[in-house]
């Protein structure tokens, strides 16, 4: 270890990483004293450690067998991590399909950091342009991936994001009442999809639908927007139905059942 990494070195840390590290494929439990063979630690430090982590779920006690193993903490964490470096992947070639075959700008979003944050697209060529761009973020509310995502978290969440960043107008027909949020909110969640026209650019219309990950839990959302004036009978139809397709494909290379 170099002087760097000694100088931002946190020992209590140090020791825990160790215990992690026992931990594999066909070796998930340990009793504690096996534990501190295997580690080289006191007892007590183990006990202290262990307790520790099996009080934020990462470790979990078997009273029985008196063992110790990882807990769920650890999935719901690997699960994240897993979808936030893959979702991009696994959606870029239908991106590619959805957007030759709507004629359509489509977008992929997540929520970060209490923000609707676009992580790819496909740009359409047209007059009326949609500003975002990779890497953009905007308040949680906003447009169809906006309200997908916040569709699919549960009302305290909701809630907070929404009094955090409280609607605001960006053009006449921008929805800013609670209630009515609220309730647009439901009816996406239920039908599966959310369209949205005229809400964040006049002119536009924008369909999004939720991505899940092996979990069941909407980590993205996928969305096309097209001019209002290119609208036919029958085009929303097909791009909700185009969309869902997608979304469950790539839910489904994620690992979704």
């Amino acid at each position: 270890m170099n002087d760097d990494q000694k100088k931002y070195s946190v020992r209590v840390l140090e020791k825990s990483i160790k215990i992690f590290d026992i931990f594999s494929y066909g070796h998930d439990s340990f009793t504690l004293s096996e534990i501190k063979k295997k580690t080289g630690l006191p007892k007590t430090t183990v006990f202290r450690i262990l307790k520790t982590f099996e009080r934020a779920g990462f470790f979990k006690y078997d009273p029985d067998q008196e063992t110790y193993s990882l807990g769920l903490r650890f999935l719901e964490l690997g699960g994240l991590v897993y979808s936030s470096l893959s979702v991009r992947k696994a959606a870029a070639p239908y991106m590619d399909a959805l957007s030759n075959s709507l004629k359509a700008t489509i977008l992929l979003g997540v929520m970060k950091d209490d923000q609707l944050f676009y992580i790819d697209k496909r740009e359409m060529d047209s007059i009326i342009r949609v500003t975002s761009h990779i890497g953009l973020k905007r308040p949680p509310y906003f447009g169809m991936l906006g309200m997908i995502l916040l569709a699919h978290m549960d009302s305290k969440e909701i809630n907070r994001l929404l009094n955090l960043y409280p609607p605001t107008k960006i053009t006449p027909k921008t929805i800013t009442n609670m209630d009515q949020i609220l309730e647009n909110l439901e009816k996406a969640k239920k039908q599966g999809y959310y369209v949205e026209q005229d809400e964040i650019v006049e002119g536009l219309l924008g369909v999004g639908v939720p991505i899940r990950d092996f979990s069941g839990n909407v980590v993205a959302a996928l969305g096309a927007t097209q001019p209002v004036f290119q609208i036919k009978d029958g085009t929303i139809e097909n791009t909700i139905r185009q969309l869902l397709e997608a979304s469950r494909s790539i839910s489904k290379d994620l690992g979704y059942t």
